[in-house]
C-alpha cells in the first residue's frame, strides 16, 4: 500500500482509496508532481483544509514538510539558493576578493 493511504490518514474517510491513488499517479505519469522522478510513494495534502495536492517522492515530501509548507519561506530559500553563491572579484591585478551578491563582504575567517 502507497505510503500515505494507511488507516492513520484516512480517519474520516475522506482520502481517497488506493484506486484513486492509483489514477492519481496515472495522471501525473507515474512521477513525482515536484521533480517528476519515477514511482512516487507519499499522498501529499494541504495540512490545514485536508484536500490532497498530489503524489511526492520522499525528498519533495519531506521538504514540503522541513518548510512547513509555506510558501514565503520556500520563496526565501529560493532567494538563497540563487542569490549567495561567493564569487572571486578581482579588485587588483593579481588580487581577487571574495563577494557575495547579497553580503557584499567575504566570509569571516572564523566560520
Amino acid at each position: 500500500m502507497p505510503r500515505g493511504l494507511d488507516d492513520r490518514n484516512d480517519q474520516h474517510g475522506e482520502g481517497p482509496n488506493s484506486v484513486e491513488f492509483d489514477e492519481m499517479l496515472a495522471a501525473q505519469e507515474g512521477r513525482c508532481a515536484i521533480c517528476g522522478a519515477a514511482d512516487p510513494q507519499h499522498l501529499d495534502h494541504d495540512r490545514r483544509t485536508r484536500w490532497v495536492r498530489g503524489i511526492l517522492c520522499f525528498n519533495c515530501y519531506g521538504g514540503l514538510g522541513r518548510f512547513r509548507d509555506d510558501p514565503e519561506l520556500l520563496a526565501d530559500a529560493i532567494t538563497y539558493l540563487k542569490g549567495t553563491t561567493w564569487h572571486r572579484v578581482l579588485i587588483h591585478p593579481g588580487v581577487f576578493q571574495m563577494c557575495s551578491p547579497m553580503r557584499g563582504r567575504p566570509p569571516s575567517r572564523s566560520s
